[in-house]
Formats: structure tokens, C-alpha cells, sequence
């Protein structure tokens, strides 16, 4: 293997679109990757990737990092994950860390950890054996009388004893500063986040830029069908008829969905005692209209 990264392959690819990597960066990690790849065949073990780069056991839950982006191998990994599985835990948040945690050791997937499960989650992650303080944490869990805790508890529990879930953050610690150096992943996290704050600062912007035009549609309907005169009257009948289309066609909700994209809901209308009269008129107005028309 030259010293050159290989061709981006559509892992990096991705990466290099989602954290805005140069080809600087690419460099670095191909640099430690190179590094590792003792028999140049483009690869490098799991237990390499680790004991010698990590300098952590090898155990369920880092293979699991790997399980996330979809290896082809469970034994070596090619540059590519490498690069993806790296970038993906390294940029776990706190919360991402206790969600992942959880997710996978949820074997039932049922938004639930039971004691077994637990168990092995703490035997898995302190593989030289549990201290006095970890024994303790475990004997402290309350589990509601149900033998078993949701995601809101299991983050309790790592606030309360954060020993417990520490080598999982550890982990990341060790991966960071020998993957790029701890400094390059604290300003890579920032960028990322100021991106992330000024993506949202403009579709906040393009979200208030279609709420007022939706409301400014609605209100031109209803002076369009008062008439200028009457919807800015005072007199209590033109009064009462704006309230009345107003409720009839209340203001869009302008909001962002999970894709970030604008949506417009239309909420149903408000009705009120009274409000016959305004109907009846609008169907006296509607058969005049008709037997203009026919006439």
C-alpha cells in the first residue's frame, strides 16, 4: 500500500460530505490506518484496531460500533469503515453514548433493560473485573419493582454512577486521541456544531418566511370575501362576521418536520354558538349568487 490513500470508496465518500473532510484529514487517517496494516492488504484486524490503535480490549461493545454501519467482515475492516466507524462513535454525544449503550444491549428491543441484560452490559464493559464502588452502583439500582428500566433511568443511573458506564466513554477517549489527536476532534465537534446551528438559524428562517405568507394568504381571502370596508369595520355585526371567518379558517401551523422540511397543517375549525346566522347568510348569499348567474 502506498502512502497515498486509496481511492474514496462510497463510505468515505459520505463521511467526507457529512463532517466536511479534506483531503488533509483523509490523509491523517490514512496515515494511522497505514501504519497498522502490517501485511499491506489494505485491512486491518479488529483486535488491531483495539488493543494496538485503541489500546482497549476488544469486547461486544466496540464490535458493536462496527455492527452499526454495516461491516462486510466481522474479523478486519477495509479503510473505508475504518474512516466511517471512526467518525460515527467519535462524534457520539454524551446522549448518543447512553442511546447506543442502551440500544444495544436491549436485546429484546423493547425499549427496556431487565437485570440480565444489565449484567452483561457491565460484565461486558468491565472485562478486568468490577470494584467495590461498581459492585455497589448495581446493588443501588431501583428497578421499579419490575425487575427492569427505560432510557430515562439507564441515564440516571450513569449520572448517579457514572463508573458504571465509563469505559464506554472511555473508549471514545482513547480513540480520539490516537485517531487525529483529541484537539482536532474538539474543533471538528464545534464546526460541526456552529454548521449545525447556522443549517437551523435558515430553516428557521425559511420556516417564518412560509408561515407569513400562508397567513397573509388567508387574511387576503377573508377581506376578499368581507370587503375592504366591512373587515376593518367597527360596527359589531362586521365585527362578529371577521370573528366568524376567522375561526372558520384559523392561522396554518408553519413547522419543520423530521426531514426539515416545511410543512403547512391546516388546523380544523373553531366553532361557536351563534355562528348558524353567519352560515345562513352565507348560503342566502350563495343562491343569490346562483340566481345571478342563471339570470
Amino acid at each position: 500500500m502506498g502512502n497515498a490513500p486509496p481511492v474514496a470508496d462510497e463510505r468515505i465518500q459520505k463521511t467526507q460530505e457529512r463532517m466536511q473532510l479534506t483531503k488533509r484529514d483523509i490523509a491523517g487517517f490514512w496515515k494511522v490506518f497505514r501504519k497498522f496494516d502490517r501485511e499491506h492488504e489494505g485491512t486491518i484486524t479488529m483486535e488491531t484496531f483495539f488493543i494496538d490503535i485503541c489500546q482497549e480490549e476488544r469486547n461486544l461493545f466496540g464490535d458493536a460500533i462496527f455492527d452499526l454501519i454495516d461491516t462486510e467482515d466481522t474479523a478486519c475492516i477495509e479503510f473505508g469503515e475504518f474512516v466511517q466507524g471512526v467518525c460515527t462513535f467519535a462524534m457520539f454525544t454524551v446522549t448518543d453514548v447512553l442511546r447506543f449503550s442502551f440500544f444495544i444491549f436491549d436485546k429484546d428491543k423493547n425499549g427496556y433493560i431487565d437485570k440480565d441484560e444489565l449484567d452483561l452490559f457491565v460484565n461486558t464493559l468491565h472485562t478486568g473485573g468490577m470494584g467495590a464502588n461498581i459492585m455497589q452502583a448495581l446493588k443501588a439500582i431501583d428497578f421499579n419493582g419490575d425487575g427492569k428500566f427505560d432510557f430515562m433511568e439507564f441515564s440516571a443511573l450513569h449520572e448517579k454512577f457514572p463508573t458504571v458506564l465509563y469505559p464506554a466513554f472511555r473508549l471514545q477517549q482513547q480513540m480520539c486521541s490516537n485517531i487525529m489527536g483529541a484537539q482536532w476532534w474538539h474543533r471538528k465537534k464545534a464546526f460541526m456544531q456552529n454548521a449545525k446551528e447556522d443549517e437551523l438559524r435558515e430553516l428557521e428562517k425559511q420556516r417564518r418566511i412560509e408561515e407569513k405568507r400562508a397567513h397573509k394568504a388567508r387574511n387576503q381571502q377573508i377581506r376578499a370575501e368581507m370587503g375592504l370596508g366591512n373587515y376593518y369595520s367597527f360596527a359589531k355585526k362586521n365585527r362578529m362576521k371577521r370573528d366568524y371567518l376567522e375561526r372558520m379558517q384559523p392561522l396554518a401551523e408553519v413547522y419543520l418536520d423530521a426531514d426539515n422540511q416545511v410543512q403547512i397543517k391546516y388546523p380544523d375549525p373553531i366553532k361557536k354558538m351563534g355562528d348558524e346566522q353567519f352560515q345562513e347568510n352565507d348560503d342566502d348569499e350563495e343562491d343569490g349568487n346562483k340566481g345571478s348567474r342563471a339570470q
